[in-house]
């Protein structure tokens, strides 16, 4: 007997043995029709669970804030000067003369302003001042 040949018995003996020791069902259309029906209700449920967008956080409402107040800012000016330019008209406005006393008045409002929200923009980091932020965004 050949070595190939002897070697080819055995492999089949071995096949044999396999296929009397397990037992596998036969698939039909039946079970890819089940594969696929899973397939399509996993990728349904994907998308049915897409979450929802989340709300603006507070610093992109401030950012969206600031930026409409600057692009009003910048609108107005362009009208204010674009209309200037182009009527033809010159208009003077002088401007008020002020005294000593109410100079000082003035810088200390302004001195007062800020300071008073330099104190109140850090009080919103606070333990009283983070929890207001959250009752309010």
């Amino acid at each position: 007997m050949n070595r190939n040949d002897k070697a080819a018995g055995v492999e089949a003996r071995l096949h044999r043995s396999l296929q009397g020791q397990v037992r596998v069902p036969q698939l039909d259309r039946r079970f890819d029709a089940g594969v696929w029906a899973r397939i399509e209700a996993e990728a349904q449920a994907g998308a049915q669970a897409v979450q929802p967008v989340p709300a603006r956080s507070a610093a992109e409402k401030w950012l969206l804030m600031s930026n409409v107040v600057g692009i009003g800012v910048a609108v107005a000016l362009v009208l204010f000067f674009g209309l200037r330019l182009f009527s033809g008209v010159e208009t003077q406005v002088a401007t008020p003369d002020f005294s000593s006393a109410a100079g000082q008045l003035a810088a200390s409002i302004l001195a007062w302003s800020v300071s008073g929200g330099a104190v109140l923009f850090s009080a919103m980091f606070t333990p009283l001042g983070r929890w207001l932020r959250a009752e309010f965004t």
